[in-house]
């Protein structure tokens, strides 16, 4: 194995008790070298080739990997990211250079569910709304209707590992459960009462739209003014997936309109966000700063499925995960 260090850029680790612990293991079986950094903010690509030189790995948080990036890191050799999304990553740029680049895929499909169904009730139930007033000492004038999940229809646009178990979730409330995605998993939906529909149809019928899909130029803006237009007046819109999947101005505007009733937002299309923007002045949003992957469970599952990985492929196996298996086949 190459001797170097393993460049920990994930800040939530720091929230373990002994951090150093967490990778000991990583140490020993790789001989490598662990450092760990606070990584906020995230760094920037000039930060990122001045901490490089002699790093021979690292578990990724969402700093920036671009070409000029992979084709100056002369040591890298693995990028293995504890989490799922790979936007931040020139996946050819990579190959290029012959870095092999892993990701989580699953391992925080829980936590996400977990967090899509607790904003999704805190903006149907003005949890937020009401609490700021309660505590200022306001009682019978924020006793206010709110919104019902029984009976209900949810929307999930990207039935994979996070919506079916967004829809499990909705099937407890017993809610009317639809979903978009090209490829219909018809058994996982069964077992949820899940019907396929075209994208259209769902954003009519859905009183709360989730969002599951991966970010593209062809799902970038995916819930846009033109599908917010097709709404109901008293919907929700959720995204706990990718913030370039929303258009911001969109929602804020449709809110601002009363064309939709709320929405719940975990992810931004620029992060950390533009705090100016009208939708962090709006009553009827819910705000989360991209937490949704942050359960203890799943920091636990992805750092060490990301450790996994940089031990696998530096024992020479090919790691799970792969996002780019032809540089890990012509490496091997």
């Amino acid at each position: 194995m190459p001797k170097g260090i393993v460049w920990v850029i994930t800040p939530f680790v720091l929230n373990y008790d002994d951090p150093d612990a967490l990778f000991r293991p990583l140490a020993e079986a790789t001989g490598l070298e662990i450092r760990i950094d606070d990584a906020r903010p995230l760094f920037t690509e000039e930060e990122m080739l001045k901490e490089l030189p002699g790093v021979v790995a690292t578990i990724a948080g969402s700093e920036p990997y671009t070409r000029r990036v992979f084709e100056n890191a002369h040591d890298l050799k693995i990028v293995s990211r504890s989490g799922v999304g790979l936007n931040s990553i020139d996946l050819s740029a990579a190959t290029a250079s012959g870095v092999v680049v892993t990701n989580a895929v699953g391992q925080n499909a829980v936590s996400v569910a977990e967090h899509t169904m607790a904003i999704l009730l805190a903006a149907a139930r003005r949890v937020p709304w009401m609490e700021e007033r309660f505590r200022k000492g306001a009682w019978r004038e924020i006793q206010v209707p709110m919104a019902p999940l029984m009976g209900k229809t949810i929307g999930i646009l990207g039935f994979g590992n996070i919506g079916k178990r967004v829809a499990k979730r909705a099937a407890a409330f017993d809610m009317k459960i639809i979903a978009c995605d090209p490829i219909k998993d018809e058994e996982s939906a069964r077992e949820v009462g899940a019907v396929f529909l075209p994208i259209e149809d769902v954003a009519r019928e859905a009183d709360f739209l989730c969002c599951h899909v991966p970010l593209s130029p062809e799902t970038k803006d995916l819930i846009g003014k033109n599908l917010l237009a097709l709404m109901k007046p008293g919907a929700f819109v959720i995204n706990t997936s990718r913030g370039g999947l929303v258009n911001l101005d969109a929602i804020a505007d449709a809110l601002e309109r009363g064309a939709i009733r709320g929405a719940a937002l975990d992810v931004f299309p620029s992060e950390p966000p533009d705090y100016d923007h009208p939708i962090f002045s709006m009553e009827n949003v819910v705000l989360t700063p991209h937490a949704a992957g942050r359960g203890e469970d799943a920091v636990y599952n992805t750092v060490r499925h990301a450790m996994n990985c940089i031990t696998e492929y530096l024992a020479g196996r090919r790691p799970p995960d792969v996002a780019n298996p032809e540089v890990f086949k012509s490496s091997n």
